[in-house]
Order: structure tokens, then C-alpha cells, then sequence
């Protein structure tokens, strides 16, 4: 069998999603009644079609996941993946003791 990669860490604007979050979407993001995550003027927003399936093979294989991106806008980046995550409960390891998760870092100077 092929080694696996300790984490596999994906950028957000145009690899998650098909929009640059700081420019093409309006914060915050609201999950509506039916599971559509919607931005503050009701446009939806969505993943790429793939990137579900990618993550819940990357889950199964054992392989955490993590984000990075560049964006000046990193509270809504943090919303929509919290409502992403939320959609998709088994990409959420925040129950775990061990999963860093909720670990925001605003720049280089991070600990």
C-alpha cells in the first residue's frame, strides 16, 4: 500500500470553494432551514462538488485535514468552514481532546 500523508492541508478560495471569500461572497454566513449555507445578501455558497467526497475520503484513510488560506477575511473563512463543518459532523473532530480545530492564527507570529 501507497504511505499516506500525515496531513493533507488545503488552501480555501478557488480549492474549496469556487469564489475568493474577501471579495465574491458578503459575511456573515447564515445556514438556512434546508442545510444551504447563504451569505448576509441570500446568495448561496457552496463547495466545489468534489470537495466532500475528497474530505470524507481523507477521514476514512485516517488523514487530518487542515486549512490555510491568505485571505484578509479570516472571521468569515472561519464561519463558513465552522458551517461546513457543521453540516458534515464527521469532518468535526473538535470533540476530540487533541484536535486543534478551533485554532485560529491571524499571522505569522503564532505560537
Amino acid at each position: 500500500m501507497a504511505r499516506l500523508p500525515k496531513l493533507a492541508v488545503f488552501d480555501l478560495d478557488y480549492t474549496l470553494w469556487p469564489f475568493w471569500v474577501d471579495t465574491h461572497v458578503d459575511p456573515p454566513f447564515h445556514k438556512s432551514r434546508d442545510g444551504t449555507v447563504r451569505d448576509r445578501r441570500g446568495q448561496d455558497v457552496r463547495l466545489y462538488p468534489e470537495v466532500p467526497q475528497v474530505l470524507e475520503r481523507l477521514q476514512g484513510l485516517g488523514v487530518p485535514g487542515a486549512a490555510a488560506s491568505r485571505t484578509g477575511e479570516i472571521e468569515g473563512a472561519n464561519q463558513l468552514l465552522e458551517c461546513y463543518l457543521h453540516s458534515c459532523p464527521e469532518w468535526n473532530e473538535s470533540s476530540n481532546p487533541n484536535s486543534r480545530v478551533g485554532d485560529i492564527c491571524k499571522g505569522p507570529n503564532w505560537p
